[in-house]
């Protein structure tokens, strides 16, 4: 149902009289309906272009123009305005003539008042789809200026996870251009030691039940592989069907190369540090130890648990439960090392 308070519907009828009274009985029969009148085709293409309007009803036989060159008119310029063609001159013909012009709705005049509750019960519903359509085709635009704008690659999929399209930057990473990966499975971009885990990723997402974040290798059109960071996304209508589905992803190569190099070189470190015979460990500013080697809890007897609940201070642990004073000369500090615990 329409929510707006204002229905904006311009009239055009040569008889002033008759169009005055329609107008009142629209008003009459929805309060939300504002009408506009026009005596000719000219003076409503005229109040087109200085105004905007939600709905046009027009008569069919007018002077000069009849509603049918008026509608042809009328669609140059606004391709999907509702018109109902409001006629007491009613023909298959015209009707014919009418839908092949683009007319949203034809209503013949009839006797009675009953007409004009059925005319503002047409203006509602064209009006209703009318409004509609246009939400549907800027939310569209603004979808589409976000996926093409997008510093990201960006795939759209369909339900059965085929490629509907790509961003340039998704070409980029990939390799590929649109057109090769249009209408292509997801597995022709993921290698085969990833695809049981994007298989549930992809069944996760159809079901709402996770998969909008992951990370994956996939394969470039030259072969190579690349680590990925995707974020993805269903859309779906008021029903619940799958509508769509888009992905946005990120190649991360790099960065996991690097962390995995840190990694690396950190379990080397606390490998060597281990195998040091000389006592290694540090104190934070708080005088407790956040790190020693295997070395300390050997020569102390100590857990790592007993270790991390004593306070040190400036000075090193000791097998028999006490602590050595370092050497004033020699003050203990963070992340010195000893070959064994002073006396």
């Amino acid at each position: 149902m329409i929510t707006d308070a204002s229905i904006r519907v311009l009239h055009v009828d040569d008889e002033p009289a008759f169009a005055d009274m329609v107008a009142q009985f629209l008003q009459r029969e929805d309060g939300r309906i504002d009408v506009d009148t026009a005596t000719s085709a000219t003076a409503g293409l005229d109040r087109l272009e200085e105004t905007d309007v939600d709905c046009v009803v027009s008569d069919y036989e007018m002077p000069a123009q009849n509603g049918i060159e008026f509608l042809e008119a009328v669609r140059e310029s606004h391709s999907d305005l509702p018109f109902i063609l409001f006629t007491g001159k009613g023909s298959e013909e015209i009707a014919s003539d009418a839908i092949s012009a683009g007319v949203t709705d034809y209503l013949q005049k009839k006797g009675g008042t009953s007409q004009y509750a059925l005319l503002a019960h047409r203006i509602e519903n064209a009006v209703e789809q009318y409004r509609s359509r246009r939400e549907i085709e800027a939310s569209q635009e603004r979808l589409a200026l976000f996926f093409e704008q997008s510093p990201l690659g960006a795939i759209e999929w369909n339900e059965e996870f085929e490629v509907v399209r790509l961003n340039d930057t998704a070409e980029e990473i990939l390799g590929y251009a649109q057109e090769e990966l249009l209408g292509s499975p997801w597995e022709r971009i993921v290698p085969d030691p990833d695809r049981d885990d994007v298989t549930e990723i992809t069944a996760d997402l159809l079901a709402d039940d996770g998969g909008y974040h992951s990370v994956n290798e996939n394969v470039t059109k030259a072969g190579e592989r690349i680590i990925c960071e995707w974020h993805n996304r269903v859309i779906t209508d008021e029903t619940g069907d799958v509508v769509t589905i888009f992905s946005k992803f990120q190649d991360i190569t790099e960065r996991e190369e690097r962390r995995r190099k840190l990694r690396r070189e950190r379990a080397f470190t606390e490998q060597a540090l281990d195998a040091l015979d000389d006592l290694f460990y540090v104190l934070d500013t708080d005088g407790r130890l956040s790190r020693w080697n295997e070395r300390v809890e050997a020569v102390t007897g100590r857990t790592g648990a007993e270790l991390t609940e004593r306070t040190y201070s400036t000075s090193s642990p000791r097998r028999n439960g006490t602590v050595s004073r370092t050497p004033s000369r020699r003050p203990w500090r963070r992340g010195a090392s000893r070959s064994k615990p002073t006396s």
